[in-house]
């Protein structure tokens, strides 16, 4: 039973290709592909990325991560965010272990945020991207408005969460 209920979304998609085969075959065959092609894309990108991760996670001290981008870090830990999640490549979800990495050895939970944020906004590919294909007005107005919300974003979280949510929420990431 407790593998049922951890497998459930998995199941409920299963079973709504199952219904959709016998109602529309060929969309469901569609969308199985699409499926497919994405979990091919995703387990292409993964692995690589987790073995730089547990790499990081095995070369950079705990005590280099509180440093830069701990309690006490101040501007200095949104400016090491900036840097993670503007030099980052891939898709969002590449982002999240390495935000588990940082919280495992210490960063503040705005900083990580933030890093996640920056990920989303920012990244080097995207960001000369939009610059040459919408301009300069467009590129800058999308900087400042992600950077300004995911910094108002950080620190409201981190005023919100109770500690007891907060600890958690490292608790999680630090399981992974």
């Amino acid at each position: 039973m407790k593998l049922l209920k951890k497998y459930k979304m998995t199941l409920i998609a299963l079973l709504a290709f199952l219904i959709l085969f016998f109602v529309r075959r060929e969309t469901a065959v569609s969308a199985m592909g699409i499926s497919l092609s994405s979990v091919g894309t995703m387990l292409s990108i993964l692995p690589p990325i987790l073995l730089i991760v547990n790499l990081l996670d095995a070369l950079i001290p705990r005590e280099v991560i509180i440093r830069h981008m701990g309690e006490n870090a101040g501007l200095k830990g949104y400016f090491w965010s900036f840097a993670l999640g503007t030099f980052g490549a891939g898709p969002l979800y590449v982002a999240f272990p390495v935000a588990a990495l940082l919280a495992k050895k210490g960063a503040r939970l705005a900083f990580i945020v933030f890093f996640l944020g920056t990920w989303t906004t920012t990244k080097l590919p995207i960001f000369l991207y939009e610059l040459n294909f919408f301009g300069v007005a467009f590129t800058t107005i999308h900087i400042v408005t992600g950077f300004s919300a995911f910094f108002f974003i950080s620190i409201l979280m981190e005023k919100i969460l109770l500690k007891k949510d907060r600890d958690l929420i490292y608790a999680k990431l630090s399981e992974k």
